[in-house]
Formats: C-alpha cells, structure tokens, sequence
C-alpha cells in the first residue's frame, strides 16, 4: 500500500478500495489490480519464488473473494471477476501445470481450467457447528468434484483439541466422538482432498479418534474420488435442516449409506432399498463402517436412529453380485537405455471395478507407487515390470510388462562432455 498504491484497486475518487482485515489486529487489506504490468510483475516475482527458489509444490490461496472487488482497473472496464482471472492466468503460467493450485473462498466458475482444487464449502473448525454449516456447501456442490476441480471440505477435526484463542471456529469443549466422526465422514463425503487439521500429538492421545484417520473404509471413499450424492438434496424434512442422508456407489456391488443428524434431537430414519436406487433383485447385508458390526436391517428396509449431532455410515453389500478384482491397463515403452528416464503409467478399465493405488516393482530392487511414475535403469538388461492394482477392500490384481534396456551408464569422468548447472530459469 504505502509503497505502490497503483499496483491496487481504486474508487472513483482514486483512493485504494480498502477490503477489510484478517482479524482486528492485523494490517489492513486492500486488493491488488491484477491488470497494472507492475502488479502482474510482483505477482510473478513471488510465485516465481515460491515454487523456483523455494519448491513449492501446493498453493492453497485464501480470501479470494475479498479481492474480487469491483472498481477502477489500470486495464479499463474490467471486472472484478475478469481481474481475478487475469491473476490467475498469472499465477499458473509462473508456477507451471505441476503445481497443485487450490482456490479457497472464491467464486466457484471463474477458476474452472486454472486450479486443480478448490474449496465448496465454509471453514471447518473444531466445532460440531463448523462442520453442520460446512456440509450446506459439500452438498450442493457435490457435482463439481472431478469436474470443475478436485473438492476441497476444507480439514476434517476429529481430537479432543480446544482452541480457546480463535473464537470464530474454535472450542472450549472437545469434540465428543460422535462429533468427531461427523466431521470426518463429511470429509469423505465429498471425494475430494482429505486433510487433517488436527494437533497430531493431542490426536495421538486418543486411540479410538486415531483410528478413524486410520478407518480402511474412509481412506478408500478418498482414493475413489467419487462425491457422494446428496439424496435429499431437495426435499429434507424442515427438522433436519439440510440435506442428511447422502450415498456413494463405489461399485456394482458395494454402496456406501451416510445418515447425518444436524439436529439437537435424536433423529430415526427409515430408509427403503429402492429409494436408495438399489435393485430389487439384489441380497443386501449392511455393517456399520466407523462403528463396526452389522446394522439391523430387514429384506429391503433400514432403521436407524441417530443421537444429536451424528453420523451413521452403513457398507451396503449386494452378495448375489461377485466380488472382482480390480481391472486395469498397465504401459511403458518396450525398449530405453541405461540411465535414461523411463515413463510408465497404468489407467483403471471399468468404473465397475475400480482401482484405489497402484504398485510398481521395476525388476532391478527398485519399487514406486502411483498410477503414473518414472524410472531410470543402471545396466543394460531385460527386465520384467510389476505392477500391482489394489482396490475395494484389498483385492488386488497384476500385470507384468517386458523392458529391454540396452547401452552402459560413463563412469569415465568427461568435463568437457558434462553440462555445467546453472539453476532454475
């Protein structure tokens, strides 16, 4: 502000439009014009700096709707949402396609082909009300995952921490457990990124909320990546408040049934199969995923009533349909030479029978994880690739592939035919 009161946003009267604080103590904010060259320059110059000098590899950038204030541009008759854009622009052509960009508090479509996630809800926080008010949004906005961006809940909190200096969303009371798993159930509910924002020794000290993080079935709602469709988008009952009863279909096979109770009264749900969109002919069990055992169910019915302030997350298996392996693609190239690096990437084949992590064993000692990876080999050789796919509840399913490398790695030492370092561009 003091030293380049061009580089921001102004009013008619050409003062800096001023957009508040971060919290009464702090310095004030103002918004940065994005189309002045000497802005765009100080917003390259620092993300240059971030991800070049400092490798960083996730930008999470916050309060991006305060700074899509409209007003006087240096570029004239443009928007506030054309502005934030334009700085947009800026930023992934500085950081490049492998930084992971995450747009947190911004208008939903103006950052669609620009940042790889991006938030769809409010702050979560260590509060049974954060996650209650975060879950409007996780909802209604359930479509976007996988297809805008990557959804970002914002972090899930399941410890018994107190934050006693943040009033907005902090506690004097810890979360109960029920509490706890409504937060991270709303977490996975949304397919998207799953973030703890927990103190993890505070975590630590309670066995029984260190083993949600650790729930088999919650990390592979995750690794599907699927949002769970809202249900009662629509038409929850006006005691529920908002939509609470959400269902992920994870395969022909398996479902997975998420029942919130936002309310402060135990709440009873009875759900029929069909209206879950379950086929009539299928011979449905129900366990109970973050509690363990079965539900209680009849032929094509559950009951379930749900204490205040709750979730109950239900693993629907049709038993007359088999369990399959994962079913997948494995490529790399027939043939490279020693010491070059080799690209390797395996795709899933059927949404039916997914693929949740893959494994890679390269032949000569070394292994690596991900469905996309690179290897370079030390001596020529013909060697075998494994590749490992694991997906529901850990069936796993291989495929090899044939490698043949040729030519030798120069152990002579050549300073003449080496290319001197000379750092990051």
């Amino acid at each position: 502000m003091s030293h380049h009161p061009d580089w921001l946003v102004h009013n008619l009267a050409g003062e800096p439009i001023h957009i508040g604080k971060v919290s009464p103590k702090t310095d004030d904010l103002y918004a940065l014009d994005t189309t002045n060259p000497g802005a765009q320059e100080y917003l390259h110059s620092t993300y240059r700096t971030l991800v070049k000098d400092w490798g960083t590899h996730l930008i999470k950038m916050d309060f991006m709707d305060s700074s899509a204030v409209e007003g006087v541009h240096y570029r004239p008759n443009t928007t506030a949402l054309e502005a934030l854009r334009t700085g947009l622009e800026i930023i992934r052509q500085t950081v490049g396609d492998d930084v992971v960009l995450d747009k947190d508090g911004s208008f939903m479509l103006t950052p669609v082909g620009l940042v790889n996630a991006g938030r769809i809800g409010q702050d979560t926080g260590h509060t049974f009300a954060s996650t209650h008010d975060a879950a409007t949004g996780v909802a209604a906005r359930y479509y976007m995952n996988r297809n805008f961006y990557v959804s970002d809940p914002d972090a899930f909190t399941v410890s018994k921490q107190v934050i006693p200096d943040r009033g907005w969303h902090g506690n004097k009371i810890p979360l109960t457990l029920d509490e706890a798993e409504a937060s991270i159930a709303l977490a996975a509910v949304s397919g998207g990124m799953f973030e703890i924002g927990d103190d993890l020794p505070a975590l630590g000290a309670s066995p029984e909320r260190l083993a949600l993080v650790k729930n088999v079935d919650l990390l592979d709602m995750t690794r599907l990546s699927r949002a769970a469709v809202p249900l009662d988008l629509m038409t929850y009952r006006p005691e529920d408040m908002q939509p609470s009863v959400f269902l992920l279909k994870e395969s022909p096979r398996q479902q997975i049934l998420i029942v919130f109770n936002w309310t402060e009264e135990a709440r009873s749900h009875t759900l029929g199969l069909d209206t879950l969109g379950l086929k009539a002919s299928g011979s449905y069990t129900a366990t109970d995923v973050l509690r363990g055992g079965a539900a209680p169910m009849d032929s094509r019915t559950l009951a379930l009533t749900l204490p205040p302030h709750s979730v109950r997350m239900l693993k629907l298996i049709d038993t007359s349909v088999p369990d399959t392996a994962p079913v997948f693609d494995a490529h790399a190239p027939a043939a490279g030479l020693a010491g070059a690096l080799l690209e390797l990437h395996a795709v899933a084949a059927s949404v039916d029978a997914p693929v949740l992590d893959y494994h890679w064993e390269f032949g000569d000692g070394v292994s690596a994880g991900g469905a996309e990876v690179s290897h370079a080999y030390t001596q020529p050789g013909q060697y075998i690739v494994t590749v490992t796919a694991t997906g529901l509840n850990g069936r796993t399913a291989g495929n090899t592939l044939a490698i043949s490398i040729t030519g030798t790695v120069p152990t002579v030492y050549d300073p003449a035919g080496k290319e001197r370092y000379h750092g990051a561009q």
